[in-house]
């Protein structure tokens, strides 16, 4: 019989990097696809002065991400761990709080800008060529476009707390989609020009919006996440729990915006300075690729890494960590050689005016050179991230882009002019990167002096007690057979007794642990491993499995005993001599027992089979590797729609019994 190893304790790091960190990679494609969009038709027009005034407003309107950021961030890790203690309530407000706190403070944002645009467009360097075309933009983006946008964000990381992954992709990719689509619509069809890239963006990210609503309602009897004014509340728990999580996320954004103004502005101040922004904002929407693609790779492995971490398996860190820096090393230097070979033709892709190629071409090269430190930089970051060290994360973030980047940006333009701030950034990462490998290092070093101190682990004891470990499709009746198994060969059962001793050893809600143990909410392995993870990189549903470990672990070291479900068969593998078996029955023998033993319910019986089951397969796959349910994971495999449950448990009987 063969069996994998569990994606996060044991599985080939190989394997257990790609399972996580493809799906996150595919994600960011699609937000490379969607922050492209507008650059790329715009430039089809082949005007600089409307690429400029993209670049112009990009900083401005990114200030919308920020609080998303703020309020989405902030509240995901407020509900989940809210969840986790059973406190509903608090995660009903976190949701609604994150929500309305969000969207008032757009409106203010909005409103300012009404008011005050072009004095603050002249100040993030609009001119007489430019001011026009900034003015459209804003308003149907931000001014008009500024409360969809956000409540869309937002809707996205309420519903991924909940584990609903698939959904929140779902929204983000009809954004994009619709991005692409209308783009062309406004800006040729409808010659709106950059006006008609903005009322794109506006009714893409609206329609976003109506689809997270549509997703709500639909949840709305099964979930804790709520937008009912109601339920807004500015308890400290609520407020200051979403707001200092979200702050980070949210200063990261507008160092970011900060740091493209003040490029801009310097550059709008050289002669033929609109052409040296339009080159910029090429230059900055081609470097979007690495920098999403070199985020989602370390974004991808962070729950892998803070598992580890919390386990302390700080061989395992360290062997996902190296692989992770050489996957992104491999892929930075392809991305420089590329760059670095064909900057024209790239440039040319964007805006089809011969000055900004050129300009641009050179921009491009001196650029890319920050792709390495760029790269291993995002992932110094994640890893701290990952590991519940935000305030390295935090100070690392605000020395890269509000310190390093801003100074070298006044001194080399003072010092070079133009050709000095085309080598900015490439400096800025080289020198962050080489800081962050430094606090990398002597993180590192704690951990292995840590690890080389604690004594060396004795070899786990294997019971001499016999364990049967049952597990069973839902409506299968495998709980029943293991209770008349039990109490036929007099050992002790433990199925809903579990329930306690879990609770117990995680420190989670009695309540939340019978609802969730054994069950994921997202649909898909991706999904459960990432959502609702709190800082230290741990989901309340990683908690309850290493307290299930020690539970049934302890309980097979006590006493011979019979186990239903939790993941028993595999977690004893290794520890004791257990027979492990697999209920089953068809959906109509299933249906019409759960429909005897739990009654009638909304939907149909062979529905609430397959969903039940679906989340246990998850649950089962994410946390041991293996295929739930497949004939080769199990000694034995019994249909007790055939057999009955009298059949079952003689069955069972006899086979412990000749094996004593």
């Amino acid at each position: 019989m063969t069996k994998n190893n569990e994606l996060f304790t044991s599985m080939p790091v190989g394997k257990a990097v790609a399972k996580l960190a493809i799906p996150t990679v595919v994600s960011q494609i699609i937000v490379i696809l969607y922050s492209l969009a507008d650059t790329f038709f715009i430039g089809q027009i082949g005007d600089p002065n409307q690429i400029a005034a993209l670049s112009i407003t990009f900083p401005i309107y990114t200030l919308l991400t920020a609080v998303a950021n703020l309020f989405g961030i902030g509240a995901n890790s407020v509900i989940a761990r809210s969840l986790g203690q059973n406190d509903e309530s608090t995660a009903r407000k976190a949701s609604s709080f994150s929500f309305w706190g969000s969207l008032g403070v757009t409106l203010v944002l909005s409103i300012l800008l009404a008011i005050f645009m072009q004095p603050i467009l002249l100040f993030f360097g609009a001119d007489e060529f430019t001011l026009g075309f900034t003015t459209d933009y804003l308003f149907w983006v931000f001014v008009i476009g500024g409360i969809p946008t956000v409540a869309g964000l937002v809707l996205g990381h309420l519903v991924r707390s909940v584990g609903k992954t698939k959904e929140a992709g779902v929204g983000l990719t009809i954004g994009g989609v619709m991005n692409i689509i209308l783009d062309p619509i406004f800006i040729f069809v409808f010659h709106m020009d950059v006006a008609g890239a903005a009322v794109a963006t506006m009714l893409s990210n609206a329609i976003s919006m109506v689809y997270f609503f549509v997703v709500l309602a639909k949840m709305r009897k099964a979930t804790v996440i709520t937008i009912s004014p109601r339920q807004f509340s500015l308890e400290r728990k609520v407020s200051w729990g979403t707001l200092s999580v979200g702050f980070p996320a949210a200063i990261a954004v507008l160092l970011l915006s900060v740091s493209i103004s003040l490029m801009n502005g310097l550059l709008l101040k050289h002669e033929n300075g609109n052409i040296l922004s339009a080159a910029y904002g090429v230059t900055s929407k081609c470097g979007t690729i690495a920098l999403h693609i070199s985020i989602g790779i370390a974004q991808g492995v962070m729950p892998l890494i803070g598992y580890s971490y919390g386990a302390k398996d700080h061989k395992r860190v360290h062997e996902v960590c190296r692989l992770s820096f050489i996957i992104l090393l491999i892929f930075s230097v392809m991305f420089l050689v590329v760059v670095q070979l064909v900057p024209g033709p790239i440039v040319r892709l964007f805006i089809n005016h011969e000055q900004t190629i050129e300009v641009g071409s050179v921009f491009m090269r001196c650029w890319s050179w920050c792709v390495i430190g760029m790269s291993l930089f995002n992932m110094y970051n994640s890893i701290f991230q990952a590991v519940g060290k935000w305030k390295t994360s935090l100070f690392l973030a605000v020395l890269r882009l509000g310190v390093i980047f801003s100074v070298l940006c006044l001194v080399l333009d003072a010092l070079f002019g133009v050709s000095g701030l085309m080598w900015v950034q490439a400096i800025t990462d080289t020198v962050t990167c080489f800081i962050a490998f430094l606090l990398y290092t002597r993180f590192k070093a704690s951990i292995v002096k840590e690890f080389t101190k604690q004594p060396v682990a004795e070899p786990v004891p294997v019971t001499s007690n016999r364990i049967i470990a049952i597990c069973r499709e839902f409506g299968s009746g495998g709980r029943t057979i293991g209770k008349e198994v039990a109490a036929k060969l007099g050992i002790p059962c433990y199925d809903g007794e579990l329930i306690g001793k879990i609770a117990a050893e995680s420190g989670l809600a009695e309540a939340y642990v019978e609802k969730n143990a054994g069950y994921v909410e997202a649909d898909t392995l991706y999904g459960s491993a990432v959502s609702g993870r709190d800082l230290d990189g741990q989901s309340v549903a990683d908690k309850m499995w290493l307290a299930q470990k020690k539970v049934i672990s302890d309980l097979a070291n006590k006493e011979s005993c019979v186990i239903v479900g939790r993941c028993a068969d595999y977690i004893l593998r290794d520890t004791a001599d257990c027979l492990t078996v697999f209920i089953h029955a068809s959906d109509e023998k299933r249906a019409e027992r759960i429909v005897n033993v739990y009654g009638e319910r909304e939907e149909s019986p062979v529905q609430r089979l397959h969903d039940k089951d679906k989340k246990r397969k998850s649950f089962y796959k994410l946390y041991t590797g293996i295929d739930w349910g497949e004939a080769d994971n199990y000694d034995v495999c019994l249909d007790s729609g055939k057999l009955g449950i009298d059949g079952c448990v003689s069955v069972i009987a006899n086979l412990y019994q000749q094996g004593a």
